[in-house]
């Protein structure tokens, strides 16, 4: 029998290749969670779903290594449970404190670089940790799961296993293959819409502006970032709310506008560039396949002290548009274009990533809530905006690279901007100016 051809990598991948080259040990490139389940789970049918579900997804089921035709993905095979398959299992009702264990085991875990060439290039645990709840933690590298990638695959893990407690079987996998991600991601660089994309981001940063940061410094990412979390009420929520409806914009947008004031006051800038996660999915296979091709591109805000909040939600809200419009051109390839070397002065400032509020499945009918633990390396500052349905407020993670921030200078931060972010729910957004940042 003929071997499986290994697939090439696209885009996105080629660029966590070349990041992990440059730093083989550091464990930053990984994308993980711990998704808290409540109720009386069954660890084997679960051990079952996902075991299950790795087999229907190409992309875990590989290892990657250079050929004299670049890097390759070549087919691995995973073992069933029981046997070296790559879930550790254990039950900690019985200690004192289980959740500060299993965290412990969680951060350990953390730390340990991922083998490219050997894989797999994914790990999990589940943890029991009382009489009906449970911790599943997953980690895969980001080079073979992007965060839309790993929900398609919490989400199909919980329906396996909600078939299987059922007594039933698990319908087809509707997961595409990893080749036809591949195939697509290369037919879009050769294509007219690559160059449309292409004239689209030279044309807006053809004049390579300066990208302010709170560090005023660059550094590579460290292993860890350091994070502080805050959860808003659902007085200030509220507001945010009605803020938003009143400038005909979407609460993401208010937060990304206030995060741009709050930039542009700490740095003195008049224009900021932040940092914008998109998924970079836009044809049939890329919606359908696990793997990775999400990317980060900038979002160029002018913040004047004369500019209203109104016109800046309004700048926040048609630059996402166009972004989205054109989000599979590389972040990579916008800097070779504008002549910005690797480890060069940062083409964006701050990101700010959104968690969609469909991420947490039930578990034949038990609920479950998805804690992030990392998306991938933080160069400099990251936000992660939180919203789930049954929550009565937002919640916010900053993280940050240590090397660049301590971790006081991060919790200022986060403190300035809450207190704008208050200031902004109680001004009027269509008169005065920005003065107030």
């Amino acid at each position: 029998m003929a071997r499986p051809l290994p697939t090439p990598l696209t885009a996105a991948q080629l660029a966590l290749w070349h990041a992990q080259a440059r730093d083989p040990q550091n464990p930053a490139h990984t994308t993980a969670a711990h998704i808290e389940i409540h109720g009386p789970l069954d660890p084997v049918l679960f051990a079952e779903a996902l075991h299950r579900t790795v087999g229907e997804t190409d992309a875990l089921r590989v290892r990657i290594e250079e050929t004299p035709d670049g890097p390759r993905q070549f087919p691995l095979a995973i073992e069933p449970p029981g046997h070296g398959f790559a879930l550790h299992a254990a039950d900690l009702v019985d200690l004192g404190d289980p959740d500060a264990v299993a965290h412990a085991w969680m951060r350990d875990d953390l730390a340990r670089p991922f083998d490219l060439a050997t894989g797999p290039l994914f790990r999990n645990a589940l943890f029991r940790v009382g009489e009906r709840r449970w911790l599943w933690y997953q980690r895969a590298h980001r080079i073979v799961l992007d965060s839309y990638g790993f929900a398609l695959v919490v989400r199909r893990v919980a329906d396996v296993y909600t078939t299987l407690a059922a007594g039933e079987e698990a319908g087809p996998s509707p997961f595409g293959r990893l080749a036809d991600l591949a195939a697509e991601d290369a037919a879009y660089r050769a294509s007219e819409a690559y160059e449309a994309d292409r004239a689209h981001w030279r044309h807006l940063f053809a004049d390579r502006p300066q990208a302010p940061t709170l560090a005023g410094r660059t550094a590579p990412a460290a292993p860890t970032a350091l994070r502080t979390t805050a959860w808003l009420g659902t007085d200030l929520t509220e507001r945010i709310d009605a803020l938003a409806a009143t400038v005909r914009a979407t609460w993401p947008d208010v937060l990304i506008a206030t995060q741009a004031c709050h930039l542009a006051h700490a740095t003195r800038s008049t224009e900021v560039v932040l940092g914008l996660p998109l998924r970079g999915r836009m044809g049939a296979a890329a919606l359908r396949v696990p793997g990775t091709v999400g990317n980060v591109l900038p979002l160029r805000l002018a913040v004047s002290q004369e500019t209203t909040f109104a016109e800046l939600t309004r700048q926040v809200a048609l630059g996402i548009r166009a972004a989205r419009r054109h989000q599979r051109y590389r972040h990579e390839d916008l800097r070779r274009d504008l002549g910005l070397p690797d480890g060069g002065r940062p083409l964006l400032g701050p990101q700010i990533a959104l968690m969609l509020p469909d991420d947490a499945p039930t578990f034949a009918g038990e609920p479950s809530a998805v804690h992030h633990l990392a998306a991938g390396a933080v160069d400099d500052l990251t936000l992660t905006l939180h919203r789930r349905d049954r929550d009565a407020g937002l919640r916010i993670d900053h993280d940050a690279n240590p090397t660049l921030y301590e971790a006081s200078e991060l919790a200022s931060h986060q403190d300035r901007f809450l207190e704008l972010l208050g200031r902004v729910a109680e001004s009027d957004p269509q008169a005065g100016s920005l003065r107030f940042a």
